[in-house]
């Protein structure tokens, strides 16, 4: 991608407003960075023109009791992993797929409607796939931390979520959604059929009791984070909500999830570089009691993030 060589510091003060307000007007982002309105609309309008940034949708499976979600680690041939990879980022269950090192070479996450379904995703589609030598499922049980979250949202372990009934104008708002998270509110209300006050009150509701998010997706070098991994947490029970709310609380933190297997907490980190990873694991994890192991696993490859593909050729296993 020749763009990520053009982005200047005008660019990034406007992405950095926008993952703050991913629905903010153009005035309002104009306030929180200091960049024109007419400037800022058209940088920004470029960005998303040329798909540097996305806006998407991230529903709440725990509030809409609705999705099931899994993370697959695979161990694959020595040099199969990258056309493996591609081969996987062309399924639509499947939302991220990553190159990585560490515990095994492809990171997948996969959206499924119901838990019966991934042994039917295992045997019917990945045990049909040559030269993957081993898989492991880790199933998310509770998000912490979204990688749309504001960097400083704290964790609050008293308030409970609750199921939530999404009736039918709420699924076609988040599906409009979906397709363009910016959109305005009279386009919205146009395209769902209701007045734009009715319009604006569903989607306050929604955002309010965080049946969804809507995050900005973007490649975390372009702001300087160079260096990305995932670090799988393994904590004694009686410490897991303190960790959960220092590891929430980190400015390192893209996102944060407890996990179904050995280890308790997925930790989805950006750093500035490896020496910064190092300082990272040292400093956030060396001080924090209850902590019994971790293992690191660099990201070296994205193929998709937040159930888009990057920009490359599709392919065909032979």
């Amino acid at each position: 991608m020749n763009e990520l060589l053009t982005l200047d510091e005008i660019d990034i003060a406007c992405m950095n407003a926008l993952m703050q307000n991913p629905r903010g007007s153009w005035r309002e982002l104009s306030l929180a960075c200091d960049i024109p309105e007419k400037k800022l609309s058209r940088r920004i309008s470029k960005l998303i023109d040329d798909q540097i940034i996305r806006t998407s949708i991230e529903l709440n499976p725990i509030v809409v009791n609705k999705g099931f979600t899994v993370h697959v680690w695979m161990s694959v041939k020595f040099g199969k992993e990258q056309q493996i990879a591609q081969f996987l980022a062309q399924r639509p269950e499947v939302r991220i797929v990553f190159l990585t090192t560490g515990l095994a070479d492809i990171f997948l996450e996969i959206g499924l409607e119901k838990q019966t379904q991934l042994a039917l995703w295992m045997q019917d589609f990945v045990a049909q796939i040559p030269d993957i030598h081993t898989v492991e499922t880790q199933v998310v049980l509770k998000p912490f931390s979204w990688a749309s979250k504001p960097k400083n949202h704290l964790l609050n372990t008293t308030t409970a979520q609750k199921i939530r009934h999404i009736t039918a104008d709420e699924r076609s708002l988040i599906h409009v959604l979906s397709h363009d998270g910016r959109i305005s509110i009279k386009s919205l209300a146009e395209q769902i059929g209701m007045t734009e006050h009715k319009t604006q009150k569903l989607l306050n509701d929604l955002l309010q009791d965080e049946v969804f998010n809507i995050r900005i997706d973007f490649e975390p070098s372009l702001l300087g984070f160079n260096t990305e991994a995932i670090i799988l947490v393994q904590s004694r029970p009686e410490h897991a909500q303190h960790i959960a709310q220092a590891l929430t609380a980190s400015p390192y933190t893209r996102c944060l999830f407890g996990m179904s297997g050995e280890a308790q907490f997925f930790w989805h980190v950006l750093c500035k570089d490896q020496a910064d990873l190092w300082q990272l694991t040292i400093d956030e994890l060396g001080q924090l009691e209850g902590i019994q192991s971790y293992s690191t696993n660099m990201i070296t490859n994205a193929y998709k993030r937040a159930g888009f593909m990057r920009k490359g050729l599709k392919i065909q296993l032979s």
